[in-house]
Formats: C-alpha cells, structure tokens, sequence
C-alpha cells in the first residue's frame, strides 16, 4: 500500500504507507520520532484515552485482523545515525501509541527505544522540552531511586498512563476469558496492538515549505463523522420535501453538549418564546408537532431549496432556515456537558427502535462501528424504509428530550465536574415581556436519582454505559411517572442486572430487562465481598456501597451529605501489604479481605504507599473535613486503631448495609 505523488510545482516526492508498530520498530536504519516545538503538549483526555483502550480491547477478543488509527504526516530532517522525523500531524495518536507500549509492556517494548551510538535512546522525543523529555527517560529507563517529577507539562500523559495500568491491570474485560488464561490473553492483546494497529505515515522531505503546507492541513477540513454519514444516508431515504424538519430534528439531537430546546431554537429560526411555547403545550416531545411547525415556517421561503444527498453532506452543520434575532429573549449560557456523544445515543436509540419493531438486539455498542451497526440492524430491514427512517429520527427526538430532563450531565461547580439533572423551569422576561424556559441545577428531591447515574457511570464501561438503555426505555413507556418512580426503577435495575451473577453479556442482559424490567435475580454481593480477593475485587462493589451508605444516612454530618462521586481506579489497602517496622495496627488474616480496603484514586493511592494505619488516617482526616471523599474510608477511620478483628467487623457491617438494601428493592 505504498503511493507516491509529485508535488505541484516541483519535483518533489510525497511518499504514503500503512505501518504497524511492528514495521516501524523494525525499520533500519531506526526511525526516531521529535514533536516540534511548534506543536502543543499532550492535551488527550481520560475520555479520549479510555475510549482508544476499549476498542483496542474490543477488537482484539474479535479477532479483528486490522485496527486503523488514523493518519500521521512526517518531516524528515537530517540525523546523525538513523533517520529523523518531526511530527506534524497526528502526533496526539503517535504519543498515546508510545505511552501505551510503555504502560502494556509485553509484545510492545521493540517500539519505545532505539539503539544510538552504543548506547539506547527514547524512540520519541520533545523539541526544546526538557521536563518532557526527562519524564519520558523516567518512565523509560527508570528515576535511579529518585521521585518522578510531576511538572505541569506531564500531567495529561501522567493520567493517561494511569488509565492505561489501570485497564490493563484489570483485563481481560471479557466475561468468557478464564482468570487462569490470563497471562496468555495480556501477551496476545499486546501482540495484537502491536502486529495489527495500523496507520498511514506521509513522509515529505524537508526542502517543503512548511507554510504551504499547514495552509492544506489547515483548508483541508474536518473529515466527515460517522454519525454525519449516518444522518446523509437516513435523509436520503426521505422525500426531498421532508428532509428539512428531520434534518432540524436530526441536527438539534446530534449536539450533545447542549440542551435540545437550545438547538432547535438555533437550527429552526424558532425564537426561545416560540420554543418555550411548545414545552408549554406539551408539543416539544412530540416530533410529529414539531415537524409541522418547522413546515409552516419553511412554506413561502423560495429560497430554500430541497435539500439533495450531496447537500446534506456539505451542509451537515448549518441551520436549514435563517436564524431569527433572538437578542429579545433571555438566553442562558450553556453551562452543562453530556456524560457520551451522539454516536453512543444513536446505538441506545437503536436498541430500543429494534425492541420496539421486535427485531433482534445489537450485539455491542462501539462507536467506530455505528456504520456497520446500522448497516446490519437497520438499514437491512426491508419494510418501508422512509418510514422506518421518519419512525427511527422520531424516537431520537423523544429520548434525547427524555435524556436532557432525566440523565445526568457534567456541570461545572467552582474548580470541579460533578454530575447534576438539569431539569427545566419557565420564566417571563420583562425585558421582552415573553416566556422563556431555563434550566435549573438540580434540588435535593433528585438528589438520590442523580448520585445513583453517577454511581453507575464511574463504575461501568465508560464507552458503553449499557445501564442507560433500559433506564431510557422505561421513561419513554412511563411518560406520566414521577421522578421518584424512576429513581425506583433504576435502584431495581442496578440490584438485579448487576448485583446479579453475569452469566450473560451486559448487552444481553439488558436486553432482557428491557422485555422484562421488574424481573428479580438473586443478589450475589455477599458471596462476593466474603471472598479475599484484594485489588482484583471489582470496583463496582466499591461504588456500589458508597452509595448505598449515603442512601442510608449512615452519619447525619454535612460532610457526608455533600458526598459526590469522583473516578477512582485504585484498590487501598487500609493497613498495608507491606507494613513497616514501627507499624502498630498489622494486619495479616484479613489484609486481601474488603473489609481492609476502600477504592481510592491513583494519585491517593501513591501517597499513602506504605504508611501505617495511624498516619493515613490523619491524612484522610485532615483532608475531609468539609465533604467526604469515601464514605468506606470515613467510617475505617473512626477508628483509632486498627486490626484484623476490626476489619472483619467493618466487612461484615458493610455486608449487612447491602443485604438491608437489596431486601428494600422496589417492585412494579
């Protein structure tokens, strides 16, 4: 797969090839990758991270034979020994590539050095950035005894590496790979990254003018989404007098980080009070009303022509009517993020759509394969296509309107993220002397409905949140419930899908719980957390118990009322695995047991190493005063000392505070 093409204006070659890690760790002389200093820091997120890592994963244990990760465009510039790179383009993916070879060793260690002048070197490297430079070296070929230096400029790539030890560390994911084929499994996963993660490399010599060259990079503009694709293909089953108002549906539900009634308001030229007068009437769920608002404006404007498949491609992010001046109506900013993209709400959409049409479910949700997800579920049916289109774009609408008053979203609070319900409240304006609607942060009537999502987030897979579908299935069939019957059926939800043995996938058992929603299993968390399992214990137990303890009121303190749930990838023990000599509280019986561990952050995680039961716990003390970070921990350190016997009462009250909770599930 290797191309060459001439440069206008000159002979210049531009050479393209599909590489694996494989092939450009065996390259000789060696390639040696700089990141200019033109270029930013490393900015990828935990999201970001996360979501490369499960599909990594994903496509592994489905024996995919090639996994592309996109493009990278390369400078060659003169070197000693080897050839030279400078990075140009893509190199966000090339050092998430190169921390992931060092965080998942194995199969990948070919990749992070080359041989230099007798000696061995980072295969990447940062122009004129020392610190980064010096962190990469750490992780490398160690600190000599010295602490890590954690500089403002490695924080990003310190997190990602934390997200990837912690994923490996808990792999393999999947339900059918035995423990004990565990180390087999890690070596093929790293062979796998390493052998069939693939990616374009461009190399251009170094006589191109860069200018012109980030002027194409920067003119070439962005790559089509899927989900755009996916919206191209939907539409053009329609008639062409129909495609506007589905694409305004289409379009208001596809930007996720803000409120639906928000984006209507700004693709359809509706103004705020018109929209507010929907959701007044009961119309704004309704599509069907919808559509038929959006036609009477769009009739007389000559202008707007229908729209073709070409069209709605280049046009994908542009109102389909022209915005009316909504500088009368009173609009907040938008100060909420969604918990996942669109990509990730279509495939909860298309779960129920199929629920709803019996046919069969999705055998997973994954992101970089809604095409083909679509493809086999939705686009093969061979009922009347523009209808199953019109029927499909209807039930986005309805839920992402359910979604946006119900889930949880990330909101801003001072200097953190926490997850709120943003529900709706209308107001007049004396100003314009119109109604407008807004959305207010969450009472403490919603209080529990909304910490039990956050619970559920953190400790299920973030690029699948399969709990979602049938919470979302249940309002839609219930529209007249209250919010405390939802906040009933989710606690039942969570005891019996996942409180559950898994004998099954999540995405079948929820299937099954979307047929059945008040079925009933048998509880397994106290064979679960009787067992001395240490860090290996799933985290969702973890998370699971602090909310049960806030849900009981076990201290009626401020501290404990202003609990919120935060990520956390670490297993603490209490009384450490290797005590020192002064330490007064060891703990041996019950060292591995949960009633000697609580989950903790990375970041706590490494401060506490091996500090003795007494020192943590002033620790803890003095850094909780106001709100409780672990609500576990906070009761482990009521105690003044600590030992074997103390643990084991400490576990067996927590296993008393779940059974009490999962006897007091909801029923239908």
């Amino acid at each position: 797969m290797d191309r060459r093409q001439a440069q206008k204006g000159g002979s210049v070659n531009i050479a393209s090839k599909l590489y694996s890690l494989a092939e450009v760790a065996a390259e000789s002389p060696h390639w040696h990758f700089n990141i200019p200093i033109y270029q930013r820091l490393y900015v990828w997120g935990q999201n970001q991270v996360l979501t490369l890592l499960n599909d990594l994963v994903n496509a592994y244990e489905r024996k995919e034979s090639l996994f592309f990760l996109g493009g990278t465009l390369l400078v060659e510039q003169e070197g000693a020994t080897g050839r030279y790179f400078d990075l140009i383009d893509g190199q966000q993916r090339f050092t998430t590539l190169w921390m992931l070879c060092h965080a998942w060793q194995q199969a990948l260690k070919p990749f992070l050095t080359v041989k230099e002048g007798g000696g061995t070197q980072t295969r990447l490297k940062f122009a004129i950035r020392p610190e980064v430079n010096d962190f990469l070296n750490a992780l490398t070929f160690g600190t000599q005894g010295q602490p890590m230096a954690e500089d403002d400029a490695t924080k990003r790539m310190r997190t990602a590496l934390a997200s990837m030890t912690s994923v490996f560390e808990r792999l393999p994911l999947s339900e059918t790979v035995k423990l004990a084929d565990r180390e087999a499994y890690l070596i093929g996963l790293t062979q796998f990254v390493f052998d069939q993660v693939k990616f374009v490399i461009t190399i251009v010599p170094r006589e191109t003018d860069l200018n012109k060259l980030f002027e194409v990079i920067n003119n070439r503009g962005v790559q089509l989404q899927h989900h755009e694709i996916l919206k191209a293909r939907m539409l053009d089953a329609l008639d062409e007098t129909e495609r506007g108002p589905y694409a305004v549906l289409w379009d208001a539900c596809a930007d996720m980080d803000s409120f639906i009634e928000r984006n209507l308001s700004g693709l359809s030229g509706l103004s705020a009070s018109e929209v507010t007068g929907l959701y007044e009437r009961g119309e704004l769920s309704d599509p069907d009303l919808i559509c038929k608002s959006l036609n009477k404006r769009m009739q007389g404007q000559s202008t707007n022509k229908a729209l073709g498949l070409a069209e709605i491609l280049s046009t994908s992010n542009e109102p389909l009517t022209p915005a009316v001046d909504a500088g009368a109506d009173e609009v907040e900013p938008t100060w909420a993020q969604s918990i996942f993209g669109f990509p990730l709400f279509l495939q909860h959409t298309l779960r129920i759509w199929l629920l709803e049409k019996n046919q069969n479910d999705l055998p997973r949700l994954l992101d970089r394969e809604l095409l083909n997800l679509f493809d086999a579920h939705f686009f093969c049916i061979s009922d009347d296509k523009a209808e199953n289109v019109r029927s499909f774009i209807a039930l986005l609408w309805r839920l992402r309107v359910i979604f946006d008053e119900q889930v949880i979203k990330w909101v801003e609070q001072g200097e953190e993220e926490i997850h709120l319900i943003s529900r709706i409240s209308v107001s007049s304006s004396i100003k314009s002397k119109s109604r407008y609607m807004s959305r207010s942060r969450e009472t403490d009537a919603h209080r529990g409905f909304s910490l039990l999502q956050s619970m559920l987030y953190h400790s299920q897979e973030i690029t699948t949140q399969y709990w979602v579908t049938p919470l979302l299935l249940f309002m839609y069939r219930n529209p007249a419930a209250k919010p405390g019957r939802h906040f009933e059926f989710l606690r039942h939800l969570d005891n019996q899908l996942l409180g559950s043995a898994p004998d099954e996938q999540l995405v079948v058992r929820t299937r099954s719980f979307m047929t059945d929603p008040w079925q009933r299993r048998k509880s397994i968390h106290k064979a679960e957390l009787s067992c001395a399992n240490g860090v290996k214990f799933a985290h969702y137990w973890f998370y699971k118990l602090e909310f049960v303890l806030w849900f009981q009121r076990k201290r009626e303190t401020d501290a404990w009322r202003k609990f919120r749930f935060t990520a956390k990838s670490s297993v603490e023990h209490i009384s450490p695995q290797t005590p020192t000599a002064w330490d007064s509280n060891p703990v041996e019986k019950a060292l591995d047991c949960f009633g000697n561990l609580a989950l903790v952050s990375r970041s706590l995680n490494s401060e506490y190493g091996n500090l003795p039961f007494n020192e943590k716990r002033e620790k803890f003390l003095n850094k909780n005063k106001n709100r409780i970070d672990s609500l576990k921990m906070g009761l482990i350190y009521e105690n003044s000392q600590w030992s074997d016997e103390q643990a084991f009462v400490h576990q067996n009250e927590m296993i008393e505070c779940l059974d009490l909770y999962c006897s007091e599930t909801p029923k239908a």
